[in-house]
């Protein structure tokens, strides 16, 4: 019987080491579990006892990329939830915060995991007093090597991101929208230390899907699950102000964040569309001034943003109407064989244009091109004494024809008329003349019976000369003679005739 009793005794003593072995694999609902000094949270907390009227949550384990999240079902009864994990033999560790998982959170993310790691899991309810509930029986889950993948789209492009995979050499995206008979790889080459892409150049409204995929050893694992993204349009901006001025239409508009360019267009009676003016208006530029408008016509704005080749919204249409310059004051100073033009100037002048009529033309002509816009002033000569002259004068700013001015008249007056003698001698006769102020030269002409015109004799006579000898003449003739001065250009009138014979 010695035997068989040693043997029993030796059985019992197995058993009881088996079950005390489990026993103590959980934190127990019978005591506290204390484990080596590892750091904060390293221990286990006091269980609570049997006598709970708690359940124990059932926990299920889901495994991403870099995280596992914990779901349960919810627990009658129970004010919150702790939630404990450890890695291989490592010692237990809580994970919540002890006040963020109440009573209605039925789930809980742990991240920033290693790929391929395997983590353990258990919990427990806790009611608002009382004792704790019994611990959940343990779950694991392996951290994928498969990334967990985000699109956000933008205007034209979709920004791609992904969870890291520890070990990877390096990743895979690929794309299909309609259009595509299959998958399409992009991006490549991606390395292992990056992990966003953007894929740019989208046609907007178009539905773009993703994959990604690590490679990891050379081998290349499971696809991530697809994302989609539809590009969007760049906003309008948000406020678009004309401003009139001589001429000209200030533009301003409120700044679209992250755009390439602006495009502005205008319309004005007499077009049949819309035109683009200012060409490509870069990104950071908010204002153009729109030039060589004609007064008094109302022009009509929109702008857009441009963002990677999309054209965005246009903004509503605004509309002013430019001022014509003002008209300059004119004045007119009679001289003699011409006039002497004055006028106030005009701010922004970039030329002037001066006009005359008279009845003879009947008509308005320009004078005096090119007139400079800090030109105030100008002579016209060479004209005839006694007719008179109409003015009018306007200013150009940024290609706008201002207002004409006042029309002021002017009658230029006659040269001085020189008074000429003649003496006849031996087939010739000798001519002298009074000489006239700031004449430039003189004029002679003869007539003889016999002739159908008057005829010029000399040449041009120089401002020093008062006289000229007539030879070579017929004797018994009579010669008929007159003298004009010419002044600036301006011809004056003939004096009277006087006749002699040689």
């Amino acid at each position: 019987m010695k035997p068989m009793i040693r043997l029993i005794s030796i059985s019992a003593l197995v058993l009881a080491a088996v079950i005390a072995a489990i026993y103590f694999a959980l934190p127990s609902p019978q005591q506290s579990i204390s484990f080596e000094e590892v750091g904060p949270g390293s221990s286990a907390p006091q269980a609570a006892d049997s006598s709970s009227t708690l359940a124990a949550p059932v926990l299920v384990a889901t495994a991403g990329s870099d995280r596992v999240t914990i779901s349960w079902a919810p627990i009658v009864g129970a004010a919150s939830y702790e939630i404990w994990a450890r890695q291989g033999e490592d010692p237990w560790e809580r994970l919540d915060d002890g006040a963020s998982l109440t009573h209605n959170v039925t789930t809980f993310t742990h991240t920033g995991l290693t790929s391929g790691d395997t983590y353990k899991y258990t919990g427990r309810a806790a009611p608002v007093s009382g004792e704790l509930s019994p611990w959940a029986a343990e779950v694991q889950a392996t951290v994928s090597h498969v990334p967990s993948l985000t699109a956000a789209a933008s205007a034209g492009s979709i920004e791609l991101s992904w969870t890291s995979v520890a070990s990877v050499d390096s990743y895979q995206i690929i794309m299909w929208t309609d259009g595509l008979t299959d998958w399409e790889r992009i991006g490549d080459p991606i390395t292992g230390t990056v992990t966003s892409y953007t894929h740019s150049g989208l046609t907007e409204r178009n539905t773009y899907h993703y994959r990604v995929r690590a490679v990891v050893d050379g081998t290349e694992k499971n696809w991530s699950d697809s994302v989609s993204e539809i590009p969007v349009r760049p906003a309008a901006p948000a406020t678009l102000t004309a401003t009139a001025a001589v001429g000209q239409v200030q533009l301003t508009w409120t700044a679209v964040s992250d755009v390439d360019s602006y495009r502005l267009i205008s319309w004005t009676d007499g077009q049949t569309a819309w035109k683009r003016i200012g060409g490509t208006i870069s990104g950071t530029t908010t204002s153009y001034t729109h030039t060589g408008l004609v007064a008094g016509r109302t022009y009509y704005y929109r702008a857009s943003a441009v963002k990677n080749g999309i054209e965005g919204a246009w903004t509503e249409s605004v509309s002013d109407v430019p001022s014509a310059p003002p008209a300059p004051v004119l004045s007119a100073t009679t001289g003699v064989g011409q006039v002497e033009l004055s006028w106030t100037a005009v701010s922004g002048a970039g030329s002037h244009i001066l006009i005359v009529w008279t009845d003879a033309q009947n008509a308005w002509i320009r004078i005096g091109d090119p007139l400079a816009g800090d030109t105030t002033s100008y002579t016209h000569s060479g004209l005839s004494a006694g007719q008179t002259y109409y003015y009018r004068v306007g200013a150009v700013v940024d290609g706008t024809e201002g207002a004409w001015s006042n029309s002021p008249s002017a009658v230029p007056g006659a040269t001085f008329m020189p008074g000429l003698v003649a003496s006849g001698s031996a087939g010739s006769v000798a001519l002298s003349w009074s000489e006239v102020t700031d004449a430039d030269s003189y004029q002679l002409i003869v007539w003889t019976p016999g002739q159908t015109e008057w005829e010029r004799i000399g040449g041009t006579h120089s401002a020093d000369t008062t006289s000229y000898t007539h030879s070579g003449l017929t004797a018994g003739n009579t010669y008929y003679y007159r003298v004009r001065a010419v002044i600036d250009g301006t011809e004056g009138p003939w004096s009277e005739e006087v006749d002699t014979v040689p």
